[in-house]
């Protein structure tokens, strides 16, 4: 591959191009799929990705095509030719200068027996413990993907990286009626004897059963929530944004000039995670991954642009991948939850987009209500109204336990001062 992509290179720059980046990824797939409690499919998959950024003149174009027959990346180099005219002219087009490396991670060859008795063990626990959950898809697969990466300022990346990915989406359903759909999934470099115990399947099955009989609240009130890890991403999903291109080149940020604030509760601290099952050692631009602590005891320590963002707004440039984890606290999940007056314990949080001052209100699902710290019933047509970045300085406390999603390892999270309706 690399011997084909400084190829590609090469015919670029002598199409008239001044900078590029051609990155070229070719995946083997073995992959077993549950359609209603029942195996449905196991087939092997190979497929190959060709992504190319080219520069001329500071103006820059892109394409991705699947197929990496000369025809076709000549007729790619050809309309790259043609569109780069008309492309807007910015002093900030670059590519990664100067990184290399050859990395290996993960599982390099599939174990076919694991993936089915992973799935025989999920199926048996289905009918066993959670006879009225219903697996609407699950797909158990390992991928192993190898990368070249190369671009025109000398660097030269490739990866070799192998990994488990399971995804599982279902609901329940009994005489009392049918819950609403619940998911988990994520990556591990191994799969356990069983899988209800770890990406919450187990969790997220045993909640679904009990989610077949809902009430919505009896009255407006503020309260707690206690966000469990998947609904945890939600809110990290949106303080990236903030921190991204385009937040920050639009000036629309909450935190456009909040480094070295503190944005958080003092208890909480968000670090990369390129460690994390089925995480490469460098992004798509082309520049490895290094530790990177965001927020540090509260304290915002850098923004995220990328390498093009940086350059237009002559900020720091930080290559932290798109995997986060947070510090686990020290208090258990079942004393954080036992602490909750009147409040929610919330499985996922939909609140679309939020205002750009970070201002929501959304409905929660897959949640239960919390009385005097004891959980009781399931809810549904319950909102929450808030603040996101006020959510963030409101967080109580941080489970001792985490969940980890291979690239994300997150915790259960208490935060005060949610308007419930």
């Amino acid at each position: 591959m690399h011997e084909q992509a400084s190829k590609i290179l090469q015919a670029l720059t002598g199409a008239g191009f001044d900078d590029a980046r051609v990155s070229i990824t070719e995946a083997d797939v073995n992959e077993l799929n549950i359609a209603h409690n029942h195996v449905s499919l196991m087939r092997t998959t190979q497929n190959q990705s060709l992504a190319v950024m080219a520069i001329k003149d500071k103006r820059r174009v892109t394409a991705s095509v699947s197929s990496l027959d000369e025809s076709v990346i000549e007729k790619v180099i050809a309309d790259l030719q043609r569109d780069v005219a008309t492309s807007p002219h910015d002093e900030a087009y670059a590519v990664a200068p100067g990184q290399s490396g050859d990395f290996t991670k993960g599982p390099q060859s599939v174990d076919r027996d694991a993936i089915a008795a992973a799935a025989k063990s999920l199926l048996q626990a289905r009918s066993e413990e959670f006879p009225s959950f219903q697996i609407e898809e699950c797909a158990i697969k390992h991928t192993l993907a190898k990368n070249t990466l190369v671009t025109t300022a000398d660097t030269q990346l490739s990866s070799s990286v192998g990994s488990y990915e399971v995804m599982i989406m279902g609901s329940s359903k009994d005489e009392h009626g049918s819950s609403s759909f619940t998911y988990t999934g994520g990556e591990m470099d191994a799969l356990p004897e069983r899988l209800t115990e770890v990406l919450d399947i187990g969790e997220i099955m045993a909640n679904s059963v009990q989610e077949t009989q809902t009430s919505m609240i009896k009255e407006k009130f503020t309260g707690d929530v206690v966000l469990m890890p998947m609904a945890v991403m939600d809110l990290i999903g949106w303080l990236t944004s903030q921190l991204g291109d385009g937040a920050l080149i639009s000036q629309t940020s909450v935190y456009q000039k909040s480094v070295g604030d503190m944005i958080g509760a003092p208890a909480l601290t968000i670090r990369n995670n390129p460690e994390g099952a089925g995480e490469r050692a460098y992004n798509g631009e082309g520049f490895t991954i290094g530790p990177v602590t965001l927020v540090d005891g509260g304290k915002l320590t850098r923004l995220l642009p990328t390498y093009y963002g940086s350059r237009k707004l002559d900020i720091p440039y930080t290559a932290s991948g798109g995997s986060w984890s947070i510090d686990p606290g020290s208090i258990s999940r079942a004393d954080m939850q036992a602490s909750v007056a009147h409040g929610a314990l919330v499985g996922r949080l939909s609140m679309g987009s939020p205002a750009p001052n970070g201002d929501f209100s959304g409905v929660i699902k897959n949640s239960f209500l919390l009385e005097n710290g004891e959980r009781t019933q399931a809810l549904t047509e319950t909102m929450i109204t808030g603040n996101v970045a006020q959510m963030l300085q409101d967080i109580q406390a941080i489970s001792a336990e985490v969940s980890d999603f291979g690239g994300s390892r997150l915790p259960w999270v208490k935060i005060s001062g949610l308007r419930f309706s």
